[in-house]
């Protein structure tokens, strides 16, 4: 299991509110039983595969599966930078990710950036060798991506209508 995640004083906890959607959904207005951040975190952190949705040049999504560390509120993963998602991310840096686990939903928008390796808390390379048995670690060709997200929503299925709940980042 990861480590436990750590979160920097400076940042403040998203602010929680319901997803805004048209009526008929059945989603209460009030924010009685949304969830709590802890709650996401948690799933973020031990999720073992993610799914990234990048922009190609034309506009069509690009979705690809990935391992990856979320570690202080931030998504951090490696790829190619020859590959498809590198250069989606280089004209377009908007991005969407998705846990595994459908049944405890969890869709992240934020904003890739390539990131210098020396910049990275030396806890996410601990991370991977915990959670997959290797360190993320600079390679030939190879490029880190730091997302940093803007809104998360979450929809468990046992408790949709109670409990979803969307998070913004300020």
């Amino acid at each position: 299991m990861p480590p436990k995640p750590k979160t920097s004083p400076a940042k403040r906890s998203p602010q929680a509110s319901r997803p805004i959607v048209p009526p008929g959904y059945g989603f209460p207005k009030s924010l009685k039983g949304l969830l709590d951040w802890s709650w996401a975190r948690e799933r973020l952190t031990n999720s073992h595969n993610y799914v990234i949705v990048t922009v190609r040049p034309d506009g069509r999504p690009h979705a690809m599966g990935m391992h990856g560390i979320w570690f202080d509120d931030t998504y951090y993963f490696g790829t190619d930078v020859a590959s498809r998602k590198a250069k989606n991310l280089m004209l377009n840096p908007h991005c969407v990710l998705i846990c595994e686990d459908f049944n405890e939903l969890l869709i992240a928008e934020g904003i890739a950036e390539m990131t210098d390796w020396k910049s990275v808390p030396e806890e996410v390379f601990e991370a991977s060798k915990t959670k997959y048995g290797w360190p993320i670690k600079p390679r030939k060709g190879g490029a880190l991506y730091r997302m940093t997200p803007r809104v998360v929503f979450a929809f468990p299925l046992e408790q949709l209508i109670t409990a979803v709940t969307r998070w913004k980042f300020e």
